[in-house]
């Protein structure tokens, strides 16, 4: 069951809803809306480096095996 991420334009706020049947219209938990947006969301690729600091390894300093 996907995870995906909503905009309330009522309450004006933002929300992640685990949507069981894609024909199912979601209702925000806040206000109760029912005019909520799906937004556009990126997701976290496993194994990239923390902190933004692509050249944490370089060296062997951190002990993993590169």
């Amino acid at each position: 069951m996907p995870i995906y991420e909503y905009h309330c334009p009522d309450c004006d706020s933002d929300h992640e809803l685990l949507v069981r049947n894609s024909s199912e219209q979601p209702k925000c938990p806040k206000c109760g809306g029912e005019h909520l947006h799906k937004q556009f969301s990126t997701f976290a690729a496993s194994g990239a480096p923390q902190g933004g600091n692509s050249s944490c390894c370089q060296g062997g300093g951190c002990g993993c095996s590169h």
